[in-house]
């Protein structure tokens, strides 16, 4: 029967109230405040490494996209895809078939 008198103090808090637990208050208060700040730099941390790995994605996604870029832009420019482009407008010119001179002061 005293275990059953000890669990309602507890339930009704008649426990909480005496001397020797209100002076734990602070402790008790310091100790909830830790806990809480250990779950949100917890939540934190897992919130930067969802974005951490985001940036990852895109930047990869922009590497990839560089590639195609410069090599559509290293097929474009090209001396005969350059040529067979002024060829396809109608243009006049022409390819020189002459080596380039240098040309030394004497």
């Amino acid at each position: 029967m005293a275990d059953v008198h000890d669990i309602q103090s507890w339930l009704n808090g008649d426990r909480l109230r005496s001397k020797r637990i209100r002076e734990q208050y602070p402790l008790m208060a310091l100790i909830v405040c830790l806990i809480f700040l250990y779950i949100l730099t917890g939540y934190q941390a897992v919130k930067q490494q969802h974005r951490l790995t985001d940036v990852k994605k895109e930047m990869m996604d922009a590497k990839f996209r560089y590639m195609t870029v410069s090599a559509q832009l290293t097929n474009a420019t090209r001396q005969s895809q350059i040529i067979e482009a002024l060829r396809s407008n109608g243009s006049t010119l022409q390819e020189n078939t002459k080596p380039p001179t240098k040309i030394t002061p004497d």
